[in-house]
């Protein structure tokens, strides 16, 4: 499938990027005749084009569980295509969030930059200026799995292609990769945080070039006499 190889490699590009996602962090998912690939629980995204990351799970009967609120859409593993599965992997603990979103390409980073600003309590207005011109949400932080996706239903609106998640990331969402590709680009520019020059004092440690500490004579005595914790 074109579409999922062209995720692939947005998957891979996103996964290499430490500001973009760390470690097994992060998703992506594409919707292709009825089908919901995602990124499998336990896997990692730069790893897309060298081994085989994604899992199908049945789109429709996801949504019709989590329209009656099943408590099976909290693992999503009833729902997984094993005709589709050889590998046996099991979706992401998010693939709620994928499902809920209408459009076709989902991607959900846990972008440095985007949490330096949803970490904070005023998070919504200060990115409010940052954000104007795109269709964003803001969600309060609620555990990943079924609770976040309850937070987006409740107020995810029509058109809406960018959620912020409170101390947690960024999602963003669009009918081709190409597209969600270009908008993770736009949203990560326009949430930029200035990099503060350090000067020369951590210069040593980025090096390698470990500096000897002044030690304090006094202080070493009196904790040498067990005198420190009196």
């Amino acid at each position: 499938m074109v579409e999922l190889d062209s995720l692939r490699r947005l998957s891979a590009r996103a996964g290499s990027d430490p500001l973009l996602v760390q470690a097994a962090g992060g998703n992506t998912s594409l919707k292709s005749d009825g089908v919901m690939w995602i990124k499998a629980s336990g896997t990692w995204l730069k790893d897309a084009l060298t081994r085989d990351i994604f899992v199908a799970v049945d789109h429709a009967a996801l949504m019709q569980a989590l329209a009656r609120n099943d408590p099976a859409c909290e693992t999503c593993t009833d729902f997984v295509r094993t005709d589709l599965n050889a590998s046996g992997l099991r979706p992401s603990i998010e693939t709620t969030v994928h499902a809920l979103m209408p459009q076709r390409v989902v991607v959900h980073v846990h972008c440095v930059n985007t949490i330096a600003w949803a970490i904070r309590s005023d998070a919504a207005d200060r990115l409010s200026e940052r954000l104007a011109g795109f269709a964003w949400a803001f969600i309060p932080y609620a555990r990943p799995g079924l609770p976040l996706a309850g937070a987006i239903a409740e107020r995810l609106r029509p058109g809406v292609d960018v959620l912020v998640l409170g101390n947690h990331g960024l999602v963003v969402a669009a009918d081709t990769v190409a597209a969600a590709e270009a908008l993770l680009d736009r949203v990560v520019q326009a949430v930029q945080r200035p990099v503060r020059d350090s000067g020369d004092l951590l210069l040593p440690a980025l090096l390698g070039n470990p500096q000897p500490t002044r030690a304090d004579e006094a202080q070493l005595s009196f904790s040498r006499m067990g005198l420190a914790w009196q």
